[in-house]
């Protein structure tokens, strides 16, 4: 966790300590156009985005979008969003 940390701010400037800094992350990729999914259950923690240019980053491919956490999710899953802005590839 603590590497997708120094990465969002390596590449957001967003010095993550708690989800009331992840949530800055889910307003960024509302200001671009993403829709985030967040499901959050016993056992289970989803995250997943979807944009018209792009669909979905995981659902698309029939993938589940699991993580340890809802903060994991929301850190990979804006990481990749960015990736797939800038390079066209995820």
């Amino acid at each position: 966790m603590e590497e997708l940390k120094r990465e969002v701010q390596e590449k957001f400037g967003i010095e993550v300590k708690g989800m009331d800094d992840a949530w800055k992350l889910v307003e960024w990729l509302e200001e671009r156009g993403w829709v985030v999914y967040i499901i959050t259950a016993r056992g289970r923690k989803q995250v997943d985005a979807w944009h018209s240019n792009y669909g979905t980053l995981f659902a698309q491919f029939g993938e589940t979008p699991n993580f340890s956490s809802i903060l994991e999710g929301i850190l990979r899953v804006t990481l990749l969003a960015k990736k797939l802005e800038e390079e066209g590839v995820v």
